[in-house]
């Protein structure tokens, strides 16, 4: 039985639309929700899921693209895509900002322990950026591992030098 006193948390986070399975973050991680812009190519070996490199706020940033880190193949598709600036608190990073591609605008959802399940893992590589997969307010979703993402951005550092 909870005491009289435990107060319930909630948290805000964002649900970022995907092809498959939207992202669930903490909106506190989210620092700018911006428009598409022009991309500077990746380079001849950047990997696949980097889809290059945008200007925001005078800096350039790493565009990933989520669904190709997890194996969904990026598709052309009309609409207004959107780019999510996340916060990695990646100490290693000079700029510690990754953007995430979106395939239109986030919704904003209030969560507490009542309103969000867990899913079983789906036994997923090591290396995917993901922690769990929820569900939250009838809908599934990924929870990007942002520790992960940061290893991920470290890894392109010297080529993007």
């Amino acid at each position: 039985m909870a005491d009289s006193n435990d107060a319930v948390t909630e948290e805000q986070c964002l649900l970022i639309p995907q092809r498959q399975t939207p992202l669930l973050l903490p909106s506190a991680s989210v620092i700018e929700i911006i428009g598409y812009r022009e991309l500077k190519e990746g380079g001849e070996a950047a990997p696949a899921w980097l889809l290059g490199r945008f200007e925001w706020r005078h800096l350039q940033l790493p565009l990933i693209s989520m669904e190709r880190l997890l194996g969904v193949e990026r598709q052309r598709r009309r609409g207004r895509k959107r780019i999510i600036v996340i916060h990695v608190f990646d100490e290693r990073l000079k700029y510690p900002f990754v953007g995430v591609d979106a395939t239109g605008m986030p919704r904003l959802v209030n969560i507490d322990e009542a309103a969000l399940k867990v899913e079983a893992s789906e036994g997923w590589p090591l290396e995917w950026p993901v922690l769990y997969k929820v569900s939250v307010q009838g809908n599934e979703a990924l929870v990007p591992d942002l520790d992960r993402l940061g290893d991920l951005i470290v890894s392109l550092e010297p080529a993007a030098a």
